[in-house]
């Protein structure tokens, strides 16, 4: 049977739906990142940082017995992708300086230069940031990773009470521009610069990177803990 809502005043139908209940990860829904050196700190996605447990996804970062920087990560590329509509994920944050956890997309061709998003955009619907300034970020990336790349963001800082517990993020992608949300209140509205109209794939992530201040190792290991992810299209 067709599962329908309302949200903000508007009705969707469900596309996509995970509560990690499951003892495995759900194949047909997911795939791992491959595993790969990440950022600018040494660290890369392993595929056994990846784990269910308690009907949660847990996305380990630790030091690996070499000395490496390890983190989790899957993605829903070949599985699920969907332009325009509502996403939303329950998670917990980690705590840990050095590293953070993510809920994105990545949709249409994100490396052609063209000067708008309208073609591929990266589209970061929460990402943690630096924990010891207990902020949080969302983004919107486009004109791919080299010396032409691009970024609007809205950085949102001292809130502590986000790295307690779990915590509901959300993002409303419609043709007339994006809007995010925290436990349901707006937190970010933008069309720059330009809003993409291709489809995009989703994507839980922890990674290491000087963007997160310095690594502790003493805090490691650390879990970025997913309850579960929707994706829901407007209903006619």
């Amino acid at each position: 049977m067709e599962k329908t809502a309302v949200i903000r005043g508007k009705k969707y139908r469900l596309t996509f739906e995970d509560d990690f209940d499951g003892a495995a990860l759900d194949s047909s829904k997911w795939e791992l990142c491959p595993e790969s050196r990440r950022q600018d700190a040494g660290g890369w996605w392993k595929d056994s940082e990846v784990m269910l447990e308690n009907g949660c996804l847990l996305l380990r970062a630790r030091i690996d017995e070499d000395g490496t920087p390890v983190s989790g990560g899957i993605r829903t590329l070949g599985k699920f992708e969907q332009a325009y509509g509502y996403f939303e994920c329950r998670m917990m944050f980690p705590k840990t300086t050095g590293f953070w956890g993510a809920f994105w997309m990545m949709c249409g061709n994100v490396g052609k230069v063209d000067g708008s998003a309208v073609s591929g955009a990266e589209i970061d619907i929460i990402e943690t940031g630096e924990c010891p300034r207990r902020g949080v970020n969302h983004a919107i990336h486009w004109d791919g990773y080299g010396e032409a790349h691009k970024c609007v963001s809205k950085v949102i800082p001292s809130v502590p009470e986000l790295y307690e517990g779990w915590h509901t993020y959300a993002l409303e992608w419609s043709k007339e521009g994006y809007a995010f949300f925290i436990d349901g209140k707006e937190t970010w509205r933008t069309a720059e610069p330009g809003v993409c109209e291709k489809p995009g794939y989703l994507k839980l992530t922890t990674e290491f990177g000087t963007w997160a201040a310095p690594i502790v190792p003493e805090e490691l290991p650390d879990y970025c803990r997913v309850d579960w992810v929707r994706a829901w299209e407007a209903a006619e």
